[in-house]
């Protein structure tokens, strides 16, 4: 695409960047509508019909506004998949079971993400019959996405739901998002997300750091791949664990599990980032490393944090929560986790800025620019680290009288079939915060 249609990195940075904030800007409304009765089945229709088309026009345009338009659109549509997807594995799972449940759709989600790039990738540059291999590509995902929404409605099932217009509402739900944040864990969770993103946000630089080290460009895309790969089994075995522990201590059993994946993410970081020299070919250390890595990094989403958030929200507000927390921990950890990168990388590890690339460089200077892009991964990645497991450890502290709280409100809620007329959005989480108040005193 740069290539082709003449597009330079800022460029292609402007059109990620827009995609990325639509995603995290629209996530409230499609986890509004779905609070407020609207059909999950059609709303997952609805974006995978949207996100193919726009998937398809992409391999049919060359004009840069439309792009910016049309990526826009893709950003909002795929928004809809967190709240969407995450509400119904709530409803169909207990507070005992959510974690296998969370972790299955994060591990099929990533191998799906594999697939994909192993079937894309090869042919990118390609030509086949006068067109370019990436604009092939682009058509080829948008029409699975379409497929997607066909597979949608003739295989999903779901019980007929009633539509509350009084609860839909940019307002009503800026007011729903405050009531959430005077829950103590939420504000925990969300505070924690922030700093626990930024190491993967950083981490984007792995490539270049790859690149510097001698690793090839093909093996630069397997080793990531492989990562990954080791990502989605370890959200897998990350629910299954969180579950485990949680039948066995239901007030702390899943933060200790998030603890762990937290903390021993920091020696895999260590070995990653600077505990080898370029001595040798080390594309097989990596791969070993970064599969490790990502089996046993991955496991706080689906083995707590999501679990947590049920036990903590009223349940027809689920799909709120869960868009409130991805939208304001996307943004700010993406936005912070390169940017720290690259002044760190810059202004204390001394690293200097060359139009020669990598290849082209003479040795000294790229033995110096990995030494210094290679502490500045380590900073950024270790610090944020080590400030989200003492965050994580403020759950101790709120989870169990939160979680008591909610179980207290639901058990003693006997109007939840009152028409929404006669009730405000967020009755339930200020009846929650009515009673811990009341506890407390």
């Amino acid at each position: 695409m740069e290539h082709d249609l003449h597009l330079a990195p800022s460029q292609l940075a402007v059109l990620a960047l827009c995609q990325g904030v639509a995603c995290a800007v629209s996530g409230p409304v499609w986890g509004n509508l779905v609070d407020s009765g609207a059909s999950r089945k059609s709303l997952l229709q609805v974006g995978a019909m949207l996100w193919g088309l726009c998937t398809i026009q992409l391999a049919l345009t060359s004009n840069f506004v439309i792009m910016i338009v049309l990526r826009v659109l893709n950003g909002a549509a795929l928004a809809m998949m967190v709240p969407v997807m995450q509400s119904i594995v709530a409803d169909l799972t207990t507070s005992s079971n959510c974690g296998s449940a969370f972790g299955k759709v994060a591990c099929a989600a990533n191998v799906g993400q594999v697939l994909a790039c192993l079937m894309v990738t090869p042919i990118s540059e390609s030509v086949i019959r006068g067109v370019r291999g990436w604009r092939l590509s682009l058509a080829f995902v948008g029409i699975l996405s379409l497929v997607c929404a066909l597979f949608v409605r003739v295989a999903v099932h779901e019980e007929p739901t009633v539509w509350k217009p009084r609860r839909f509402g940019i307002l009503r739900e800026i007011r729903t998002f405050v009531q959430f944040m005077k829950i103590p864990t939420f504000r925990v969770i969300v505070l924690q997300g922030v700093f626990g993103t930024i190491p993967s946000a950083a981490q984007s630089f792995t490539t270049m750091y790859l690149q510097y080290m001698g690793v090839s460009n093909a093996m630069c895309g397997l080793i990531l791949a492989l990562r990954t790969v080791g990502e989605g089994l370890g959200s897998a075995l990350g629910g299954y664990l969180g579950d485990i522990a949680h039948m066995r201590r239901p007030t702390d059993g899943r933060i200790f599990i998030a603890m762990f994946s937290v903390l021993v993410n920091i020696p895999f970081i260590y070995a990653i980032f600077m505990g080898v020299s370029k001595s040798q070919d080390l594309s097989v250390f990596f791969a070993g490393l970064l599969f490790t890595s990502g089996v046993f990094t991955s496991w706080e989403v689906a083995g707590c944090l999501c679990p947590v958030v049920i036990d903590i929200v009223p349940r027809r507000q689920l799909s709120s929560a869960f868009a409130w927390n991805v939208a304001i921990v996307f943004t700010s950890g993406n936005m912070i986790g390169p940017m720290l990168v690259g002044v760190t990388a810059q202004k204390i590890f001394h690293y200097r800025l060359t139009t020669d690339s990598i290849e082209d460089m003479s040795a000294d200077m790229r033995e110096s620019n990995a030494e210094a892009l290679g502490k500045s991964l380590c900073f950024s990645s270790i610090v944020p680290c080590i400030i989200s497991a003492l965050i994580f450890a403020m759950l101790f502290c709120t989870y169990s009288s939160d979680r008591r709280n909610i179980q207290d409100c639901q058990a003693g809620d006997t109007d939840s079939d009152v028409p929404e007329a006669s009730k405000e959005p967020p009755t339930e989480t200020s009846r929650l915060l009515t009673k811990r108040r009341s506890s407390e005193a």
